[in-house]
C-alpha cells in the first residue's frame, strides 16, 4: 500500500481528523486572504499594520464561515439557526482577533519581531483556538442530527 492510500485510509477512519483537515484547508486559504489583504494595506496603501491586521481578519472571516459551515462541518442550518451561528462565529472570531493582535502587537512592538513573522506566528495559535471553539460550540451537531458518516471521498 502506498503512502497516499495508507494516509486516506488513515483520514476516512477518523472523521475528526479529516475534519481537522479541511479546516485547515479553509484555513490556509483563509490565511491566504488574510495575508494578502494585511500585506497590501500595510505594504501598499500604507495602514498602519495594526489597522490592517483587522481590515485582513475581518475579510477572511466572512469566506471561513461560509467554508467552515458548508464544508468542514457540513452544516445545514437554515433560517434562525444560522443567525444564531453567525453570532456565535463571531464571537469566536471577535476573541481570536484579539488573541491574533494582541500576538502581533506583542511579538512587532515589544520584542522587536518582524511584522510578517509576527502574523505567521498569531495565526498558529489563533488556528487552534478557531478550530475548537468553532467544532464544539458554534457548528457542533444537535442531539438529533446524524454524526457525519466516514465517506470515500475526502
Amino acid at each position: 500500500m502506498t503512502l497516499f492510500n495508507q494516509t486516506l485510509s488513515f483520514v476516512r477512519r477518523y472523521p475528526s481528523f479529516k475534519q481537522f483537515l479541511k479546516f485547515c484547508i479553509v484555513g490556509g486559504t483563509a490565511a491566504m486572504i488574510n495575508f494578502s489583504v494585511y500585506y497590501s494595506f500595510t505594504a501598499w496603501l500604507e495602514v498602519w499594520y495594526v489597522y490592517s491586521a483587522i481590515w485582513a481578519f475581518l475579510i477572511s472571516a466572512v469566506f471561513n464561515f461560509t467554508s467552515n459551515k458548508l464544508w468542514t462541518f457540513r452544516n445545514n442550518e437554515i433560517g434562525l439557526q444560522v443567525v444564531k451561528q453567525l453570532v456565535k462565529f463571531a464571537i469566536v472570531m471577535t476573541l481570536g482577533l484579539a488573541i491574533n493582535t494582541s500576538i502581533i502587537y506583542g511579538l512587532t512592538d515589544l520584542v522587536k519581531i518582524n511584522w510578517l513573522l509576527s502574523w505567521v506566528v498569531a495565526t498558529g495559535v489563533v488556528t487552534f483556538w478557531n478550530f475548537g471553539f468553532n467544532r464544539l460550540w458554534t457548528f457542533r451537531k444537535r442531539k438529533n442530527e446524524a454524526p457525519e458518516l466516514p465517506s470515500t471521498q475526502i
